[in-house]
C-alpha cells in the first residue's frame, strides 16, 4: 500500500462516524525478547487509556483500550515468544478495542505509556515474565583467589525502546555500543583465563537494576559499560571515562552526562522510585574506598589505550554518580567513546573498523590494569607472531593490536594488503 493511500485510509477511519470512531490508531505490534521475559509493545498514535488483566480456564491476559483501531499487521504466533501461545482481537462492547493473549503458563505482568523518544512515537508496553524465576545470587562480591576465570561483564548502554543518543546521519548510540561491546567480548573469550559476559547481546532494553543483576549473577571482578555521548555544542569531541562519586560529580560535564544515562529507565520504561530503592538497599554495606580506587586504576589503564587511537575529551578521569556504576562492589567503569553528536565522529563510530580499534583498546586497558591486579588471571604480552585467519584483513589485523597497517606493511616487507590463511604476521613492539 502507497504511503499515501495509508495516509488516506487512517484519515477516514479516524474522522469517521459512529462505531469506527477512534481516539488512537495502533500503528503496530513489536515484540521483544529480553531474558526471561517477553515486552510487547504498542506503536500508537495518539496515548490511550487502557486496562490490563488476566483470565483463568483457560489462562488468557487481556488488553482493553478505549476508543482505539487497528491498522497494521500483527505478529505471527510463532513470533510471541515462550509465554505467549496466540494472538486475537474484537470488540466487546462500544468504544472498546480487545486485544487477547493465550498464555503458555501463569505470569506476572506490568504495564504503561511512554511518550515519543527519538524515532518512535507514543507506545503502549506490556511487559511479561514467567511467575517461576530462578532467584539470582545477591551475594556480595568480594575480592579473593578463585579456581575459576575472570569475569568482566560487558554492559552496552541502552537498547530496544531506549535508543540513547542519535548523530546527524541517524546513528543511534544502541546500536554502536553493541556492536563494539561484541567485538570486545570476543577479544576477551580469546584470552586464556578470562571470560566476558553482556547484559545484553540484542537490541533489547534491560533495565539498569537489570544490569546490576547480572553482574552480580556472574560473579563479576570488573564491569564495563559502554557508550558514546551526546552534547548540543556539535563541536565537541573525544572519548572518556568515568567511575563513581561519592561526593558528587568532578564536572558539570559528567553531572549532566550521570543525569543522562541515569534517565535511561525512564525511556526503557522502568518507573524512578523502584530503581532509587534498590539503589539504596545495596549501597549500604560497600567497600566503597577500595572500589573507587581500584576504578580509577582499572579506568586510567583504558583512558590511556584510548587516547592511543583518538582524540580525548579529557584526560583525566571524571566521577559522577552513575546508578549503573553504584551497586556493584567491583571495579566498574562507564567508557564513552566519542560524540555521537559530532559528524566526524558519528562517522567513525559507525565505521567497523574504528569500531574494532575501540574494542582493542578497551581490551588493552583490561589487560594493563591486570597486569597490576594479584586476582587477575597471568596476562602475557601481545604474541610476537600472528598466524592469519579466514576473513582477517591487514587493516583489521592493525586495528586489533594497535598498530597502523604501514607499521604491519614495513615490519613484515608486504608489497601488498593481500594475505593468505595460515600466513604468519610479525607484529612490531608496541
Amino acid at each position: 500500500m502507497s504511503r499515501l493511500r495509508r495516509q488516506l485510509l487512517l484519515l477516514l477511519l479516524v474522522l469517521s462516524p459512529g462505531p469506527g470512531c477512534a481516539d488512537t490508531v495502533i500503528a503496530g505490534l513489536r515484540v521483544w525478547h529480553p531474558p526471561q521475559s517477553t515486552r510487547l509493545v504498542f506503536d500508537l498514535s495518539d496515548p490511550v487509556e487502557f486496562e490490563l488483566f488476566d483470565l483463568s480456564d483457560p489462562k488468557r491476559l487481556v488488553v482493553d483500550m478505549r476508543r482505539a483501531l487497528v491498522l497494521g499487521t500483527l505478529p505471527e504466533s510463532s513470533a510471541l515468544g515462550p509465554y505467549l501461545g496466540g494472538i486475537r482481537y474484537g470488540s466487546p462492547k462500544s468504544e472498546t478495542l480487545r486485544f487477547v493473549f493465550d498464555l503458555k503458563q501463569s505470569v506476572g505482568y506490568d504495564a504503561f505509556l511512554l511518550p515519543p523518544e527519538g524515532t518512535y512515537g507514543h507506545r503502549l508496553v506490556v511487559d511479561i515474565s514467567p511467575l517461576e524465576v530462578e532467584a539470582v545470587d545477591r551475594n556480595r562480591l568480594k575480592p579473593g583467589k578463585r579456581a575459576r576465570s575472570f569475569v568482566i561483564v560487558i554492559d552496552p548502554g541502552h537498547g530496544g525502546e531506549d535508543p540513547g543518543a542519535t548523530g546527524r546521519r541517524h546513528t543511534r548510540e544502541k546500536d554502536v555500543v553493541l556492536a563494539v561491546s561484541k567485538r570486545l567480548s570476543r577479544l576477551i573469550n580469546g584470552e586464556i583465563g578470562m571470560q566476558a559476559r553482556l547484559t545484553r547481546d540484542r537490541d533489547y532494553y534491560v533495565s539498569l537494576r537489570g544490569r546490576i543483576d547480572i553482574a552480580v549473577r556472574e560473579k563479576a571482578d570488573l564491569f564495563v559499560s559502554v557508550h558514546a555521548d551526546a552534547a548540543k555544542r556539535r563541536s565537541a569531541m573525544g572519548a572518556s571515562v568515568y567511575i563513581l562519586s561519592n561526593k558528587g560529580a568532578t564536572s558539570e560535564i559528567a553531572r549532566q552526562l550521570a543525569r543522562r544515562e541515569n534517565a535511561s529507565d525512564l525511556a526503557g520504561g522502568v518507573q524512578l522510585k523502584d530503581r532509587e530503592v534498590s539503589v539504596r538497599e545495596m549501597i549500604l554495606d560497600m567497600e566503597i574506598d577500595w572500589k573507587i580506587r581500584e576504578s580509577r586504576d582499572f579506568a586510567s589503564a583504558v583512558l590511556k589505550e584510548l587516547g592511543m587511537i583518538g582524540p580525548l575529551h579529557s584526560r583525566k578521569v571524571h566521577q559522577a554518580g552513575f546508578v549503573v556504576l553504584k551497586a556493584i562492589e567491583i571495579p566498574a567503569i562507564l567508557v564513552e567513546m566519542g560524540y555521537i553528536t559530532n559528524d566526524q565522529e558519528e562517522q567513525k563510530l559507525a565505521n567497523s573498523l574504528h569500531q574494532e580499534r575501540l574494542a582493542a583498546a578497551i581490551f588493552r586497558g583490561i589487560k594493563e590494569y591486570c597486569r597490576q591486579e594479584r586476582d587477575c588471571p597471568m596476562v602475557g604480552n601481545s604474541p610476537a607472531l600472528y598466524t592469519v585467519k579466514k576473513a582477517d584483513s591487514l587493516s583489521l589485523i592493525a586495528a586489533r593490536y594497535g598498530f597502523t597497517v604501514q607499521q604491519l606493511r614495513s615490519e613484515n616487507a608486504l608489497s601488498s594488503d593481500r594475505l593468505q590463511v595460515g600466513q604468519e604476521l610479525i607484529l612490531p613492539e608496541r
